[in-house]
């Protein structure tokens, strides 16, 4: 990082000198009033921008608005508010003068001059040349909301969003236009206010019961849906380049909502709400179940002995183990400022109880936005902190197939002729009804959830500290400083007395996870517009990303009371070996980016970046990423004016993007811990090598190809688009089989190829739009097409095991190329029984050849 704070004590150099030069130019002011064209009423909130550069303002409660610091000159001001159509007028002023200006805007269904946050600053909708969707928290946070992945479902095509659970607080999968790896990650890069975070999980693993542990929750939880300006996806490569080896999976950038100038506001919203299942399994009852097996006995089909099995209870675990769940949000909020400072900070708590019983998650949020601006303007300084703390209470699900199952599975299988609890005859106290004493395989569900503890409490800071210094009215430099920091402990305790800790005879486990990753971000910006006809935008920058991860781990068993449980690990006879690890990797990132637009009817956009990774091998830690892309609006066009198009625009673009979303080391050999040698008295613990190096290991690189058609009708009351793409991800991640002998079994190496294809179609209608009510109405359709090209040689490659009860001995499952990622049905599917003999089917083998 010595490099990195050198970079930022430099820029701070270079902003004090040159702001102080900036200070002394005599200065001018823009003022005026921006209404609405039929009422005559004050825009409140509508922004108002010098064209060409970075300067601009919000209007006020009065409908009043005023641009300071102005040097003489002429310059074009554009007013615009969401629902109205952007008005520019010119005006000229003089040293030490003001002029003042009237904007009344018409309302206008879509307004395609609309600002756009993209990456590393915004763009005109019109000017955007990539496949950019945007979603407004005005329009997507409604109802029960309680992240910011759930704004997205249903409201942008090709972005699908799907929970891995529905457990509250669980983790989302995200897909922008598919997924285009195998092994490596498929998640999109998330930037929250312009400064990327970690998307790995912020809580520590948890234990298994027969089977994998639950799935991790979701890392966007600390982000308050009430606090979000904006989403917006950067889908193709035209537009996610400039994030180069991060942009493989598109990017989502989330704007929070900020303070404005002389508004003061306080806030506060809320809910309460009840979920239940939404279906039954329809179990049978344990009447019907006793009959079941009366009859079979009585058919001599079945072993008398069964009836011994039998009770008298008629329970229904499917409702023992649900329940109604109450779920509360509430969110208050409070803004203000002067033309100098702006603010806003906002307090959450939201209480989700799961709708199984046990399980739940809460969150305590704070988050303050701050602006100040000095030296006439020119100087901006922006300060967003959010600090939130999650509660999570896990229920023993089960993420990957188990013999013994956890809840749901022994919800199914458990005798329902059997109570919840019965007395014991010893004690005269009520107890949990089991099949057996000590560890038995099948448990009841409901002391699954009452006895077994596993609760997790994280930690998040975001926060990033960003400075704008506006040289001319052309020129800007912004420097950006953020960090991400997280601490979780994960707590678990399987007491003696239930027959999943009676194997241990009690199993405490405490583990602790730390994240922290550092951005610094130097940028500038140049724009101007030259003569009436051409505007041109160039950025410029440096990024550079440090991430840290540290876990550690306790475990004790053999406990002589369940009093203690996770508290006092020391109470355990057998205490094991303490674990821990620490991985850390690094990110530099040159970027660069040309915007040109001619008679705002041809633009061109240019983008390269390259990037540089520690987790990769020695010959290949640095990758360029360039894109380019065009659109030509027809419907300016003389040969388009008796047309009923409004707006009717042709878009394309291609690029090159990557994908390092895989963990530090991979391409060097690393140790770890072997067995106990004795060499004297002392036993030492050994180290062998766990992984075999690969000096050659470079990024997943996908190439992405797109052509759009964007329409609008009846003065954009109805919009919409239609768009093609066609991405091709060469030199995957794999971990393929190297010729012995040799460290281990395997290494990752780049082989094979994944294609996706895709179609688009959206569809906007604005049904009305009066001063009291606006009514609209969407459609988003999407196709896909996702699959694997090339195995560089390979027939089949392992992808996943199978194991459990009803799985029949298959413990692992194949993929052959040409065939659908996930799709293994009939002849498809190969894999191996309990003896490790391959299974396979002659057909597919053939097939995967061809």
């Amino acid at each position: 990082m010595t490099t990195t704070r050198n970079t930022f004590l430099a820029f701070l150099v270079i902003l004090f000198g040159l702001g102080q030069f900036a200070a002394q130019a005599q200065t001018s002011t823009i003022t005026g009033t921006v209404t609405d064209s039929t009422t005559l009423q004050a825009l409140v909130g509508a922004a108002v921008a010098i064209e060409g550069t970075q300067r601009g303002t919000t209007v006020g409660a009065n409908g009043e608005f005023t641009l300071t610091g102005l040097v003489a000159g002429t310059y074009r001001v554009t007013a615009r508010y969401i629902g109205y159509a952007p008005i520019t007028h010119e005006v000229t002023v003089r040293d030490r003068s003001e002029a003042t200006l009237s904007f009344a805007l018409p309302r206008q269904a879509m307004v395609m001059d609309e600002i756009v946050v993209t990456g590393y600053g915004a763009q005109r909708r019109v000017a955007i040349t990539g496949s950019v969707a945007s979603v407004q928290a005005e329009d997507a946070n409604v109802g029960v909301v309680t992240n910011a992945d759930e704004m997205l479902q249903g409201r942008v095509a090709g972005v699908t969003v799907t929970q891995n659970s529905g457990e509250p607080g669980s983790g989302t999968q995200i897909r922008v236009r598919g997924g285009t790896s195998i092994s490596a990650g498929n998640e999109p890069l998330y930037v929250i206010d312009g400064v990327a975070i970690s998307n790995l999980s912020t809580e520590a693993e948890g234990v298994g019961v027969g089977g994998d542990a639950s799935l991790a929750r979701n890392p966007l939880s600390l982000i308050n849906p009430n606090d979000i300006e904006s989403i917006t996806v950067l889908k193709d490569a035209a537009a996610a380049a400039i994030y180069g080896a991060r942009g493989a999976n598109g990017v989502i950038l989330i704007e929070t909502r900020q303070g404005q100038r002389d508004q003061t506001s306080f806030e506060y919203d809320g809910y309460v709400s009840v979920a239940s299942r939404a279906r039954s399994l329809n179990l049978v009852t344990g009447d019907q179940y006793r009959q079941f097996v009366e009859a079979q006995v009585a058919a001599g089909t079945v072993d008398p002995a069964r009836l011994d099995g039998l009770g008298s209870a008629s329970t229904d675990w499917e409702n023992e183990v649900t329940r109604s769940a109450l779920v509360q949000n509430h969110n208050f909020a409070f803004s203000g400022g002067t033309q100098s400072t702006q603010y806003r900070a906002s307090l959450n708590y939201m209480d989700q109880e799961g709708v199984t019983r046990g399980s739940g998650f809460k969150r305590y949020q704070g988050r303050l936005n701050g602006t100040q601006y000095a030296w006439d303007d020119k100087l901006q300084l922006r300060l967003n902190l959010t600090a939130s703390h999650m509660e999570h209470d896990y229920v023993t699900y089960q993420d990957g197939g188990g013999f013994e199952g956890a809840v749901f599975q022994n919800m199914v299988q458990f005798n329902p002729t059997q109570p919840v609890t019965v007395t014991d005859t010893a004690t005269g106290q009520q107890k949990f009804y089991e099949i057996g004493p000590g560890a038995v395989s099948v448990r009841n569900p409901v002391a699954m959830i009452d006895q077994l503890t596993d609760l997790a409490g994280t930690t998040r800071v975001l926060g990033n500290v960003r400075a704008q210094l506006d040289f001319t009215r052309t020129f800007s430099a912004q420097m950006v400083v953020g960090a991400d920091r997280s601490e979780s402990t994960r707590r678990i305790y399987y007491p003696s007395e239930s027959p999943v800790g009676a194997q241990w005879n009690g199993r405490a486990v405490q583990r602790s996870l730390e994240l922290t990753s550092l951005t610094f971000q130097g940028v500038l910006t140049w724009g101007d517009r030259i003569g009436l006809d051409h505007d041109i935008e160039v950025v410029a920058g440096y990024e550079a990303n440090e991430f840290d991860r540290d876990q550690f781990s306790a475990e004790s068993r053999d406990f002589l009371t369940d009093a203690f449980r996770f508290d006092n690990l020391a109470a355990g006879n057998e205490l094991l070996p303490q674990a821990s690890f620490r991985e850390e990797k690094r990110l530099i990132g040159i970027f660069g980016r040309v915007n040109y637009g001619f008679k705002d009817r041809y633009f061109l956009t240019g983008v390269i970046r390259r990037d540089g990774s520690s987790v990769f091998g020695a010959d290949n830690k640095w990758g360029t990423f360039p894109a380019i892309s065009g659109s030509w609006r027809l419907s300016e066009e003389s040969f388009m004016y008796n047309t009923p198009f409004s707006e009717l625009r042709l878009r394309a673009g291609y690029g090159l993007q990557g994908n390092e979303a895989v963990a530090p080391y991979q391409s060097l050999i690393t140790l770890s811990p072997g067995d106990r040698y004795v060499f004297g008295q002392s036993p030492v613990v050994g180290v062998a090598p766990n992984q075999n190096p690969n000096p050659d290991l470079k990024w997943e690189r996908t190439s992405q190809f797109n052509v759009a058609l964007d329409y609008g009708f009846m003065d954009n009351r109805l919009t919409g688009s239609f768009e093609y793409y066609v991405k091709n991800t060469d030199d995957l991640l794999l971990e393929v089989v190297v010729p012995q002998p040799a460290a281990v079994e395997r290494r990752l190496e780049n082989i094979g190829k994944v294609k996706n294809t895709g179609f688009e179609a959206i569809v906007d209608w604005l049904i009305t739009n009066r001063a009291n009510l606006t009514w609209t109405a969407g459609l988003v359709f999407a196709a896909e097409k996702n699959e694997v090209t090339d195995l560089g040689g390979l027939n089949f490659i392992t992808t996943g095991f199978v194991s459990g009860q009803g799985q029949s001995g298959q413990v692992s499952q194949r993929i052959l190329p040409g065939y659908a990622l996930g799709t293994f049905y009939g002849p498809e599917f190969i894999g191996h029984n309990a003896a490790g003999e391959q299974l396979f089917n002659q057909y597919s083998v053939e097939r995967g050849r061809r």
